[in-house]
Order: structure tokens, then C-alpha cells, then sequence
């Protein structure tokens, strides 16, 4: 298993990896993302988010992809993480290990403060998964949200 930052050749593989999640959350029929925003977003001039692919047998695997706040209360950044998904056969070989040690990385490397992430209510899997390597759930915090369509 290699974990690596993502390339723009990569672009393809990383939004069907996007649309693995999506379907995994069941948000599927919501999901707009495509080739030109990945590019945009991720690998442009004004890139939004960092990706991070794992590479098994010359094919990717898993991903995860990531934001910064620039930076909080503490005066320094906090990195999101935003998406963290392995195909279901690629799972148990050590590839969510892996991406998070690169987050985990990249975060330090900017001098960050904090990870963040949210787990999907439910995904036992994921939580135990997030115990694992030591995290914890924020039981200060909960999520809102508030949509802003129609």
C-alpha cells in the first residue's frame, strides 16, 4: 500500500472514489461534483482542498481529501477532514491506516492545531475504526445545519 498526494492524473480515478462515498452516505442523487471542479478545486490555482490516494496494484484505492482553516481561537490552522473513503475491497489491507498517517502529516507539516471530522451517525465501523488511532468523539460539539436551497 502507497499513500501519496493526489496528481491531476489521478483526477478520474479520485471522482469515482467521490462517488463511491456518495454512494456509501446515500447522498448519491445529490452529488454534482465533477472532472472540471475536481481540477479546479483541487489542483487550480486557487485549489480549495488537498487529496491523498492510496495506491494498491497500480490502482487507487481509497482517498481522502482535506481543508484548512486558516485559523481559530489558538491562532493556528485546523485541517478538516472532509472525505476519508476505501473501496470495500481494498478494506482490512491497511490503506485507511495509511491516509490518515498522511492527513495526520500534512497537518503537522502546516502547523495545525487541530484534525477535525465528522462520522456518519451510525458507521460503527468508522468510529471504531477513528478509536483506533487514538481519537474521540467531540461530546462538547454537535452538528447543525441549515440549507440554503429552495
Amino acid at each position: 500500500m502507497r499513500v501519496r498526494p493526489a496528481e491531476r492524473g489521478d483526477v478520474d480515478r479520485l471522482l469515482e472514489l467521490m462517488r463511491g462515498l456518495a454512494r456509501f452516505e446515500e447522498y448519491i442523487d445529490d452529488f454534482v461534483v465533477t472532472r472540471e471542479s475536481v481540477l479546479e478545486h483541487g489542483f487550480g490555482d486557487d485549489r480549495l482542498f488537498t487529496a491523498f490516494v492510496a495506491e494498491e496494484d497500480d490502482d487507487l484505492v481509497g482517498m481522502a481529501v482535506v481543508y484548512t482553516i486558516p485559523w481559530t481561537y489558538t491562532l493556528r490552522p485546523k485541517v478538516v477532514l472532509k472525505e476519508l473513503f476505501v473501496e470495500e475491497g481494498a478494506r482490512n489491507l491497511g490503506a485507511g491506516k495509511a491516509l490518515m498517517a498522511a492527513v495526520i502529516s500534512h497537518a503537522e507539516s502546516i502547523g495545525a492545531a487541530e484534525l477535525i471530522w465528522t462520522v456518519m451517525d451510525g458507521n460503527r465501523a468508522a468510529e471504531g475504526f477513528y478509536r483506533s488511532l487514538g481519537a474521540s468523539p467531540d461530546l462538547k460539539w454537535n452538528n447543525w445545519s441549515l440549507s440554503l436551497d429552495d
